[in-house]
């Protein structure tokens, strides 16, 4: 009985969990498109929750063939995570046909178990949602592959960009989803409660990254009003280094590849492509090469007072996170740590 009522308890806390958040996110009017989009996804999974309490709640429910049902229309949850993470890698979710390609396969299978009753749909509704979920994470497998090339080739500070957190999410979807799967078939008020804990986290990482993220906007060619030069040519690296060297450009800690290709002349692609090709490195690496160098020089300072904090803005670097990060992988120790070294080998 005390494993019961602890279930209704963290079941009831979820569901206002769910309903509160996404309603705060909907009504929020500076809410990004990501953030509202959460919202909405936040509200569906509240109807799904509060549609489960109404039944462990109504013996009338109780019905094998209402309980069949209402556990596939918790399947529609998978395509509404789909559109949530299309629209992190891709943007564009408001497109209705997007959205329908979706969710119609899922409705059309619940349809036809509810009209025919048969098992065959019941049963094919698990196993297209097996499916649909291994193309799902090779989606983003391969789709976070290439979202991060992406900004690393265009962006010098990533930060609120990247969704390498994704992975963390992934991890836990799929620790949910067995979860929800021995819920299913074993009548446990512990197992329940497990699964709803399990699903708490997950949602409360997810909307911690969703308010912060911020999605990449990358202007078309044809719109930048530059001449199209086929390769950077003498002239052109010259102006580059100048910029960097001279002007130290880097210091802008919105620095984009479409900003120094126009600053130089050229177009985002040959700029690009003499990076990659040329100095085998990406616009991020580079661009943060001359901030690293410049971080190097004051930390090597002995007479040097500044906390990490004034480096990393100084330098360019939009937060001491991103400096630590880039320091880190360059270094292969912590700040604090190669601070530690200066000052003994200064004694």
């Amino acid at each position: 009985m005390t494993s019961e009522r602890l279930f209704y308890f963290i079941h009831g806390a979820v569901t206002m969990y769910f309903l509160m958040a996404g309603l705060s996110r909907l009504c929020d009017k500076d809410s990004s498109r990501v953030k509202r989009l959460c919202g909405y996804i936040l509200l569906f999974w509240g109807c799904l929750e509060l549609k489960d309490l109404v039944f462990y709640a109504t013996p009338i429910f109780r019905d094998n063939y209402i309980s069949n049902l209402l556990i596939i229309v918790d399947m529609l949850a998978i395509p509404a995570g789909f559109c949530f993470v299309d629209e992190l890698l891709q943007g564009d979710w408001s497109s209705r046909k997007r959205i329908a390609f979706y969710f119609s396969p899922y409705i059309a299978l619940i349809l036809l178990y509810a009209i025919t009753e048969s098992s065959w749909f019941y049963y094919g509704t698990f196993v297209y949602s097996i499916v649909y979920g291994i193309c799902f994470l090779g989606y983003i497998y391969f789709a976070v592959k290439r979202y991060n090339k992406l900004l690393d080739d265009n962006y010098s500070n990533t930060e609120f960009l990247h969704i390498n957190w994704l992975r963390e999410v992934v991890v836990l979807l799929v620790t949910v989803f067995a979860a929800w799967s021995v819920s299913c078939y074993f009548t446990s008020w512990i197992v329940d409660s497990g699964y709803q804990l399990l699903l708490l986290t997950m949602w409360i990482i997810i909307t911690y990254h969703a308010d912060r993220q911020q999605l990449p906007s990358i202007i078309p060619e044809t719109s930048l009003n530059l001449p199209m030069h086929g390769v950077l040519n003498d002239a052109l690296v010259r102006k580059l280094e100048h910029l960097l060297s001279e002007e130290q450009i880097w210091k802008n800690t919105q620095l984009t590849l479409a900003d120094l290709a126009a600053e130089i002349g050229t177009n985002r692609t040959y700029l690009s492509n003499y990076l990659n090709n040329t100095l085998n490195t990406t616009f991020y690496e580079y661009i943060n090469s001359f901030r690293l160098e410049a971080a190097l020089k004051i930390m090597n300072d002995p007479t040097s007072t500044a906390t990490m904090v004034e480096i990393a803005e100084a330098c360019g670097f939009n937060s001491i996170s991103t400096f630590r990060r880039v320091f880190v992988r360059a270094k292969g120790c912590s700040l604090a740590e190669y601070r530690h070294q200066v000052i003994e080998s200064n004694k």
